[in-house]
């Protein structure tokens, strides 16, 4: 069964769901997928892309976004952390994918930054960050470690690094969201590596745990009827 956000579901006209082990993506969007989803490599980096048109050529992304009725997006991830956002009006919505790299990389700050330069408010949106590989099985090098702990010392000690050489993305997601003017976010982060059902059956898939193979998706969409995003509708395409 797929994960929803009540603050998502809240949103009039969006409809959502983060995927797992036994729904990899989330029933309501399996109908259309892959024929109405965008072309898209997740690269781990910063890039965000708009989308327009049904199957579009978004190229090397790891955020995607929309104004569009009917243009279903989604992120892939396996232990990296989904996050999905929409406006609170439900105009606008947007699937980001963050691993190490991209949440080092400041990626939903970036996403943001490229939607306040287009006059959004980020005040205005509302997030919801889904499953990922959680704070008790994500262990880094301590290189690494201790990179996280310099570069997002702004935190507080002990922040992005809770435990010694463990990371915590899905707070280090949150936190980039409020630094951005995101606050209301739903944490819904089971952890993709050992959360398990009261069988013992693990609840996702986890590159950590499996190695390559299959994974979920988080998928987002506006319905057709939607309110129209007519402040962005002279906004010069920008990538962050």
């Amino acid at each position: 069964m797929h994960l929803t956000s009540p603050l998502l579901a809240a949103v009039p006209g969006v409809l959502h769901g983060f995927g797992g082990a036994d729904e990899p993506m989330p029933a309501p969007f399996t109908p259309r997928w892959p024929h109405e989803f965008p072309r898209w490599k997740q690269v781990h980096g910063a890039q965000a892309v708009e989308i327009g048109a049904p199957r579009q050529d978004a190229g090397e992304c790891d955020a995607l976004w929309t104004r569009g009725a009917d243009l279903p997006i989604a992120v892939i991830g396996a232990d990296c952390t989904p996050i999905l956002v929409a406006r609170e009006d439900g105009a606008i919505v947007a699937a980001v994918h963050s691993g190490w790299r991209g949440t080092r990389a400041r990626i939903l700050e970036a996403l943001f930054a490229r939607l306040r330069a287009a006059g959004e408010e980020p005040a205005r949106y509302v997030a919801a960050i889904g499953p990922a590989i959680g704070r008790c099985c994500y262990e880094v090098s301590e290189d690494l470690a201790a990179d996280f702990a310099r570069e997002f010392a702004e935190a507080g000690p002990g922040f992005a690094v809770p435990a010694h050489r463990r990371l915590d993305l899905a707070a280090l997601a949150a936190h980039q969201l409020r630094r951005a003017g995101v606050e209301r976010i739903d944490l819904l982060a089971p952890c993709t590596r050992c959360a398990v059902d009261g069988s013992g059956t693990h609840l996702y898939r986890s590159y950590r745990r499996e190695g390559r193979g299959p994974q979920q998706y988080a998928a987002i969409a506006r319905r057709s009827g939607s309110a129209p995003a007519s402040v962005l509708e002279s906004a010069p395409e920008r990538a962050c």
